[in-house]
């Protein structure tokens, strides 16, 4: 089934820079090579502060761009060319220059960008990197030239804040890999190189499987399997996550409707971010019609981030997200931004809790004082409380002990393709429960 929500006018106008970008590349490198010139391509990265990526006014963030624009153009000439490529990252196009005079002006833009921007009260400091591939010795062609200036742009962030590198004719392998990353990611989903996976959730009062939890994978055709704690941050800064959870969401449906012996739950991490869209309802249950599956066997983890929850759209989308039958549970509680008061009114039905917590009792028995309660207290409220990233037979025992009702992590199983998990997922209920 194929769903395309309509474009935003944020993608309409990167795919106007994008054109933009390759006309103006394409003018810059025939005008050096008729003139035997060097240019110099630049591929700059804001770091945007916290507060400003959490923020939800489009407003503050588009005054924001336009004043960083407004900075870049003043530190270049009328001749050289800055296009902003997505919502962090700009391309400089600078002709006729030397490499000395080239760095000159890239330790002028990153002092520019540091300066802080007043914006409706609000202040705010962005650090920056920046990298530099020189034509022609550096590259010839348009591509490998910005490719090639991604990469120093990763290099210089591993020197720190608001630093430059110049390419020398040497790839760092680390962040060629990032380039090649970023790179890819848009065509992974076209060409069908994700896959999903699903980790066994273990009920301990019904010592069954009761649920997974449905984890994205990536199959690169050159680079193999990458994490998703690789590739999602990608994804986020592309704008493609959006469309990355309504994939998933449909691999599961297809899940569902294809089961012939258990109703399992099936657990999907949503983005708050994906609350506010206007289309995220009607999305969804165009899916679950088309597949005629239960919303009661999915199961949709939202993060913790109060700031969001506060915000009249999200609570309406999760009330009714509660009344269409979905369950929801609240993923890595205890990560320091929730309390119980904080989120009691929110219609959860699940607190995963956050894997730091398997780490500290690991380190310090006492912890289990603090741990204990927060587990009473979400029975309390009518909440099941689960723990992930339980290792061994040992962890088993004391989260179990603890109070826990919900166990998931490798001494359950690793994570399983679908065929995989239902030829096995009797022989792992046995063999927990003998060890039980």
């Amino acid at each position: 089934m194929e769903h395309n929500p309509t474009d935003n006018k944020d993608n309409k106008a990167d795919r106007w820079n994008s054109e933009l970008l390759k006309e103006r590349l394409n003018l810059t490198l025939a005008f050096s090579k008729r003139y035997q010139m060097s240019a110099a391509l630049c591929y700059l990265r804001l770091h945007l502060p916290l507060e400003l990526s959490q923020n939800i006014d489009d407003e503050i963030e588009d005054t924001l761009a336009s004043k960083i624009l407004v900075r870049l153009k003043r530190t270049i000439r009328n001749i050289d060319t800055v296009v902003k490529i997505n919502r962090t990252d700009f391309v400089i196009l600078i002709a006729d220059i030397t490499e000395h005079d080239c760095q000159v002006i890239s330790e002028r833009i990153l002092r520019s960008i540091s300066d802080t921007y007043t914006i409706d009260f609000h202040h705010f400091s962005i650090n920056s990197n920046m990298g530099i591939c020189m034509f022609p010795y550096g590259a010839e062609a348009p591509e490998e030239l910005q490719s090639i200036a991604k990469t120093a742009m990763y290099e210089a962030e591993e020197m720190g804040d608001n630093q430059f590198a110049l390419y020398k004719g040497e790839l760092n392998q680390a962040a060629h890999r990032k380039v090649l990353i970023e790179n890819d990611l848009p065509y992974a989903l076209k060409k069908g190189h994700l896959y999903v996976q699903y980790q066994p959730q273990y009920h301990l009062e019904k010592r069954t499987i009761e649920g997974v939890e449905a984890l994205i994978r990536w199959n690169h055709p050159s680079l193999g399997d990458i994490s998703p704690a690789e590739f999602i941050p990608y994804a986020d800064d592309a704008g493609m996550s959006h469309s990355l959870f309504f994939w998933m969401f449909e691999e599961v449906c297809k899940q569902i409707q294809s089961e012939t012996e258990r109703n399992l739950k099936y657990s999907i991490n949503l983005s708050v971010n994906q609350l506010l869209l206007s289309y995220f309802l009607p999305e969804i249950t165009k899916l679950i019609g088309f597949y005629s599956v239960s919303t009661s066997q999915i199961t949709l983890e939202i993060t913790e981030n109060i700031e969001v929850y506060t915000v009249k759209k999200v609570n309406d989308t999760l009330l009714s997200l509660k009344e269409m039958g979905f369950t929801l549970a609240l993923d890595d509680f205890g990560n320091g931004y929730f309390s119980f008061s904080d989120f009691i009114k929110l219609p959860v039905d699940f607190i995963k809790l956050d894997r730091h917590f398997v780490s500290s009792l690991l380190k310090n028995k006492q912890h289990e004082g603090v741990i204990s309660p927060i587990i009473q207290m979400a029975h309390n409220l009518g909440l099941q409380a689960i723990i992930e990233g339980i290792e061994d037979l040992t962890q088993f025992r004391v989260w179990k002990n603890l109070g826990c009702d919900i166990i998931q992590g490798y001494f359950i199983s690793k994570p399983l393709t679908f065929e995989v998990l239902n030829d096995t997922i009797v022989e792992i209920e046995t063999r927990v429960n003998e060890s039980n």
